[in-house]
């Protein structure tokens, strides 16, 4: 596996957000595969911050500039990680969907509303994504550009090949 900037923020926001986020990896999961999940992105976490030489973390930041551009990535995270549509949580909408349109015209517009809605907040999370990739790679510095593969994570001791497998927890709740 191959971890450059994005991956690096990809982590932080699954640190960030947390097992009941319901973000990225995290949605859709049982409870006891979430938590051995967030275990997992907070040691791979510790790995990239050794390999990259900082810290995206303000917590355990050193009181230096970083830590107000590090503010400032801590709440674009949490604005990318609250980003949520009228239609967000459904697992299902196809009867929702099929009464609207029944509906007629005032069916449509409620249809024509949200995907509007749908692509402003998509273009707001990849606007959010560019900004903490920005941020990052101030932070970063010359080691914004870096990459590393599983195996360099494995010579500073932590091995991505341990990440939990969502088949080795059977849980009722999915």
């Amino acid at each position: 596996m191959r971890y450059d900037r994005a991956a690096y923020v990809r982590c932080r926001l699954h640190v960030i957000g947390g097992p009941d986020s319901g973000y990225g990896e995290y949605a859709g999961e049982g409870t006891e595969f979430r938590r051995a999940l967030a275990g997992y992105f907070a040691g791979l976490e510790r790995a990239l911050e050794r390999r990259f030489g900082q810290t995206l973390d303000l917590a355990r930041a050193a009181p230096t500039a970083n830590r107000a551009l590090l503010m400032l990535f801590r709440s674009t995270a949490a604005s990318y990680l609250a980003l949520r549509t009228p239609w967000s949580g459904y697992l299902e909408a196809g009867l929702l969907v099929k009464r609207l349109e029944a509906a007629g015209p005032a069916g449509g517009q409620v249809l024509a509303a949200s995907g509007r809605i749908e692509e402003a907040v998509a273009s707001a999370r990849r606007d959010h994504l560019d900004m903490l990739d920005t941020l990052a790679a101030i932070v970063l510095t010359d080691r914004a550009d870096a990459a590393f593969s599983s195996e360099d994570l494995r010579a500073g001791g932590f091995d991505d090949a341990r990440r939990p497998l969502r088949d080795a927890y059977p849980e009722a709740e999915l």
